[in-house]
């Protein structure tokens, strides 16, 4: 890739985070990593190693601020001005109401929420001086409506879809754009426990991570896939409450309780 830019993903050691570094080494951009799983992101070095790419790593918990904003420092000092910053670090849990502890709420929200308000706040100083930046922010199709089996999962990404929006303007006057990401289903760890899973239709980690990718190039201020989740969406958007509620207690006793 011809002036290819240097692009920070956050969660890049699993899932889709990993899938799309393996896609931005391969057109050859120049990548920063981090992660909280150190071992998991080694398993990514070595990857990124055998494709000979470009790139530094950093351990951190998104959620710390003086560990995500010494992480930065280091990746910018190992391979210079991040251009692109990709927060893909979150998790969640697959619950229903009788499970729910706040204790489990609130982790949720300090990683799916101010996680990725710490890392856009590492980047932003650098971003601001030079008046150019892309900030990808991955949230998911369970912001829009709340899913009774991934409660606090969908308030942590509906509360992050309103955050990137409300941020959006403000940094595009500075020269830096907002995008949105929501994906659909995507086969990992989370999707064993959705209820009717085996009747849609899941992208692969690989497939997702193209589109991501080409998200963070392109710049738009709205990525969702699937192209069918685009519909979905829409359709999702209208549903009365009262239709959405009994979908959803249709849905709801299959749910399981597992960790993503």
């Amino acid at each position: 890739m011809t002036n290819a830019p240097t692009v920070l993903i956050t969660g890049a050691a699993n899932g889709i985070g990993r899938a799309t570094a393996l896609e931005l080494a391969r057109q050859g951009v120049r990548l920063g990593l981090i992660d909280v799983d150190g071992d998991a992101l080694h398993k990514v070095e070595a990857e990124l190693h055998a494709l000979g790419a470009t790139f530094a790593s950093s351990i951190a918990d998104v959620s710390q601020r003086k560990m995500i904003r010494h992480s930065v420092e280091e990746i910018e000092h190992a391979i210079g001005p991040i251009d692109v910053l990709v927060a893909c670090a979150g998790f969640g849990t697959l619950t229903l109401v009788p499970d729910l502890e706040l204790d489990t709420l609130r982790r949720i929200f300090e990683v799916n929420l101010f996680g990725v308000a710490e890392s856009i706040a590492a980047v932003l100083p650098g971003m601001i001086s030079r008046k150019r930046g892309h900030i990808v922010g991955v949230a998911s199709l369970a912001g829009y409506r709340g899913f009774p089996w991934m409660i606090s999962y969908s308030a942590s990404k509906a509360s992050l879809i309103a955050y990137l929006e409300a941020i959006r303007p403000g940094l595009a006057r500075r020269g830096i754009s907002v995008t949105t990401v929501c994906p659909g289903f995507v086969r990992t760890a989370m999707s064993t426990g959705i209820p009717y899973r085996r009747k849609m239709k899941m992208l692969e980690p690989e497939q997702a991570a193209k589109l991501l990718a080409k998200a963070a190039i392109k710049r738009p201020r709205n990525c969702v896939f699937p192209f069918s989740m685009r519909i979905g969406l829409a359709f999702l958007k209208m549903i009365p409450d009262g239709i959405f509620d009994w979908m959803m207690r249709k849905a709801g006793p299959e749910a399981l309780t597992i960790e993503f």
